[in-house]
C-alpha cells in the first residue's frame, strides 16, 4: 500500500473522531467567545491569542490521540496484519503524522479566520502590525504542533501502556514545543517566522526519522 492510500484511510478516521470535532468546531467557538469573556486584550488582536491558544491545545491533543492509537494498535496486533502485505513500515507512521497534522492545519485556519473576523467587527480592519502579529503566531503553532506531533509518535512506539503514552504525551510534547515560544520571551528583535518554521521542520523531522528507525526494528 502506498503512503497516499494510508492516509486517506488514516484521514476516514481522525476526521471523524471526537477529538478532532472538538478541533474543528470547538475553537472557532472559543475563538469567538474569548473575545467577550476577555474583552481587555491590551491591544493584541483576538485572532493572535486563539493561534497560541490553539497551538497548546491542539498539540497536546494530536500527541495524545497519535501515541495512544498507536499503542493500541500494537495490543490489538494491527501491525502484524499490514506488514504481511507489501507496506512500508515509515509509511505508517508518516500516513498518521500527516493525516493528523492536516486536522490540525484545518482547525488552526477556521479559528484563525474566526480570529480576524472578530477583529474586523470590534477594531475595524486589522493594522499591519496586527496581520503580521497574527501570521508570525500561527507560523509559531503549527510549528509546535508539527513537534508535538512527532514526538506523540514517537511515545506510541516506544509505550507499551495507554495509559503511560498519554500521560507522556501531555507532559513531554507540551513542554517540547515550548522551545519555539521561550526565544520570543527572552529576545525581544527576533523574528519568528525566520526561526520557528526552520526549527520546527528539523526538530520535527530528526524525531521522525529516530522514531523510523527503532519502528524498523520492532518485532510484531
Amino acid at each position: 500500500m502506498s503512503l497516499w492510500l494510508l492516509f486517506k484511510d488514516e484521514m476516514k478516521g481522525f476526521y471523524k473522531s471526537k477529538v478532532m470535532l472538538v478541533l474543528w468546531f470547538g475553537m472557532p467557538i472559543i475563538s469567538f467567545l474569548f473575545h467577550y469573556f476577555q474583552p481587555d486584550t491590551e491591544g493584541i488582536p483576538v485572532s493572535s491569542l486563539v493561534a497560541l491558544l490553539i497551538s497548546s491545545l491542539g498539540g497536546i491533543l494530536a500527541s495524545v490521540v497519535l501515541s495512544t492509537a498507536i499503542v493500541n494498535e500494537k495490543n490489538r496486533h494491527v501491525y502484524e496484519l499490514f506488514l504481511i502485505r507489501p507496506v512500508k513500515r515509515r509509511n505508517l507512521l508518516l500516513a498518521k503524522f500527516l493525516a493528523v497534522y492536516f486536522c490540525l492545519f484545518i482547525a488552526t485556519l477556521i479559528s484563525i479566520i474566526t480570529g480576524l473576523l472578530i477583529d474586523w467587527f470590534t477594531i475595524g480592519i486589522p493594522a499591519e502590525t496586527f496581520l503580521r502579529e497574527t501570521f508570525e503566531s500561527v507560523s509559531i503553532s503549527l510549528a509546535a504542533m508539527a513537534i508535538s506531533s512527532s514526538i506523540g509518535i514517537l511515545i506510541g512506539t516506544l509505550a507499551s501502556s495507554v495509559a503511560l503514552a498519554a500521560i507522556l504525551s501531555i507532559y513531554i510534547g507540551n513542554q517540547l514545543s515550548l522551545i519555539l515560544m521561550l526565544p520570543t520571551i527572552f529576545i525581544e528583535k527576533l523574528e519568528p517566522l525566520i526561526y520557528a518554521p526552520p526549527l520546527g521542520i528539523t526538530i520535527t523531522v530528526g524525531v521522525l526519522l529516530a522514531t523510523i528507525m527503532i519502528f524498523n526494528r520492532k518485532q510484531f
